[in-house]
């Protein structure tokens, strides 16, 4: 039986994430060659750092069918991200516009860099973040897992970047209940805390699974 799609999980049209090349651009700021090969800490300690060389490179996914409203929240980032939407013009699909509305499905694309991938994640992974676009966020972080294991590691929502909830106008207390399981070093170590985090997303993610499988 053939496996049922899931609808939040964007296809990859391309994955262009050359580590030898990321890390040659670092250790051209440094005055160095790139040497060998870099290894799951270093890359990890550079996608904590963010540094630049992070953008060099280059992610293309595609929904064939996202809410209008939910491609719009997406839209909102616009830094080293390039969304196409499908239009909704009436000369183009041949329905009026006024019959139209917001959970309507069109296609999207987006071509970003890691950078840009992190900044929408950490907004979108976010409880305060609109309930059905979190669904398509966590599909568009299990696309990534399925080609760096390392990316997805250190896609996180904010509050687990600052080590606190950023948002001021609405704290969903998410940040505040994971703490209260976090060690003093944890707490004050990022790497540690980034850790922690996977270790609870990983624990969540099976036990979803296995209810599904009852």
């Amino acid at each position: 039986m053939e496996e049922k799609k899931d609808k939040f999980k964007p296809e990859v049209l391309k994955f262009n994430v050359d580590w030898f090349d990321i890390k040659d651009a670092c250790m051209q700021t440094i005055g160095k060659k790139a040497g060998k090969e870099p290894n799951d800490e270093w890359k990890r300690k550079l996608l904590v750092c963010r540094h630049s060389p992070i953008r060099r490179s280059l992610i293309s996914v595609k929904w064939d069918e996202i809410p209008s409203y939910v491609s719009t929240h997406f839209c909102r980032h616009s830094v080293g991200v390039t969304p196409y939407v499908q239009t909704s013009r009436e000369d183009r699909t041949g329905i009026p516009r006024e019959q139209r509305c917001q959970t309507d499905a069109v296609s999207m694309q987006m071509d970003m860099n890691i950078q840009a991938l992190f900044n929408i994640l950490e907004k979108r992974l976010c409880n305060c973040s609109d309930a059905n676009t979190i669904k398509y966020a966590k599909g568009l972080l299990e696309a990534i897992r399925d080609y760096d294991e390392n990316i997805y590691w250190a896609s996180i929502p904010q509050c687990v970047r600052c080590g606190g909830c950023p948002e001021t106008f609405s704290d969903c207390r998410f940040y505040e209940n994971f703490s209260k399981n976090l060690t003093p070093e944890q707490q004050t170590d990022i790497m540690a805390r980034y850790d922690a985090y996977n270790e609870y997303r990983d624990k969540v993610l099976s036990l979803k699974k296995g209810n599904k499988s009852k």
